[in-house]
């Protein structure tokens, strides 16, 4: 039948003047979902960030993705190359070492201007916690104006976890001073700017729970969908001061959770908390917060970050568009549009697309079910086997009556 509908489809499509190739590219039983994808109507690539539907019904990779324009045409599509981003820089150490309790450092940015609003130590230690202020100034002499002072830390354990980033407000002071308590030297730094690293984009969680459990404090984000990426964790409350070991777990089912990392969450007069870098692909994250023999902390605030996953569709075609995904049986696509150099693009021009809410596609067709009878109705042969059995236990009762 459908070789009938797709040969019947294609010489349409060959009256109508349009190639083959194109008429054909895309079979649209082999897709459980369809959604409208809204640009501007132009020929400019487009720019779409997918959403947490896509993440959860799409294999890896999105290898089960294609998109048709308004002829029905195949629209080839690559995962938007990301902004390059510049490494973090890294500065000269003067005047490393010790005063008192502090190691202590001056960072020497260069004599060209540039906001920074990151550093990143490098320390010989291990297992320390303690913290980084960081003050500013123009002259290598002083005076210094202080910027911040955030948590640094090194876990060690079954999930190792190390924090020596410290962060301040946007500024561009040629010289940095570090002051850093738990640790014994600073050998090196590297700086660098929210510009020059790639964007992030918030998830927005769909739900959210706090509870307490013994001297633990469980926050857990549900982020709707299964799958979903998320890159850094930000966390605060609104105590004062604390000073607390925390761990992050994820799942997609809510009842098994895998540990993803522990970290250390911090806040103290004029600290600025650095955030928790995390590789999770789930749908909830629960994050665990150790309270000791303190109280638990108020007003605690989760935010999940993700980088940049966008898909840039080939220019030329006309909108509207249809995004097919959800099938079992498809390969990746293997378009020339995924191989040119990032300068071929022309993704200056491209435009910002929006996709429409996903409903399941009536075309569809499941593939056919190859596998055993007895895989199929495993109840079917259960009842069997137990059937069998009642019947042998039966012809059995009836033997020793027979003897007897």
């Amino acid at each position: 039948m459908r070789r009938i509908v797709l040969s019947v489809a294609l010489l349409v499509s060959l009256a109508a003047g349009v190639q083959p190739a194109a008429a054909a590219g895309v079979d649209h039983t082999d897709f459980r979902y369809l959604r409208p994808l809204v640009a501007g109507a132009n020929d400019e690539p487009v720019l779409v960030e997918p959403d947490g539907a896509l993440f959860e019904h799409s294999l890896p990779g999105f290898a089960d993705l294609r998109i048709t324009d308004a002829h029905g045409h195949e629209v080839a599509w690559r995962r938007a190359p990301s902004r390059r981003s510049a490494t973090a820089q890294a500065v000269p150490v003067l005047n490393s070492g010790r005063q008192g309790h502090f190691a202590v450092a001056l960072l020497d940015l260069g004599a060209q201007r540039k906001i920074r609003d990151r550093v990143m130590l490098e320390v010989p230690d291990w297992g320390f916690v303690g913290r980084a202020v960081v003050f500013g100034t123009d002259n290598r002499h002083g005076p210094f104006t202080r910027l911040s002072a955030t948590g640094i830390y090194d876990a060690r354990g079954a999930r190792p976890a190390r924090s020596t980033v410290a962060v301040f407000p946007p500024s561009d002071f040629r010289y940095l001073l570090i002051r850093a308590t738990g640790v014994s030297r600073i050998t090196g730094a590297s700086v660098s700017s929210a510009r020059e690293r790639p964007r992030l984009l918030r998830r927005t969680a769909r739900l959210r729970s706090l509870r307490q459990d013994g001297k633990r404090t469980i926050v857990t984000l549900d982020l709707g969908f299964r799958n979903v990426p998320v890159d850094e964790l930000r966390i605060a409350a609104e105590i004062a001061r604390y000073e607390r070991p925390v761990e992050i777990l994820g799942s997609d089912t809510r009842q098994r959770f895998v540990a993803l990392t522990t970290a250390r969450i911090f806040r103290f007069p004029g600290s600025a908390s650095a955030p928790i870098s995390i590789r999770a692909h789930h749908r909830y994250i629960r994050i665990e917060v150790e309270n000791g023999d303190d109280a638990p902390l108020r007003g605690i605030e989760v935010s999940a970050w993700s980088r940049s996953r966008a898909l840039l569709l080939e220019g030329g075609h006309p909108p509207p568009y249809t995004v097919y995904y959800g099938s079992p049986r498809a390969n990746a696509p293997n378009y020339d549009f995924a191989r040119l150099p990032t300068g071929a693009l022309e993704i200056e021009r491209a435009v910002r697309g929006r996709l429409g809410p996903a409903r399941e596609n009536p075309a569809f067709e499941p593939p056919p079910d190859t596998r055993s009878f007895a895989a199929r109705n495993p109840g079917l042969v259960t009842g069997a086997l137990a059937l069998a059995a009642l019947a042998l236990g039966a012809v059995g009762l009836l033997a020793l009556r027979k003897r007897a």
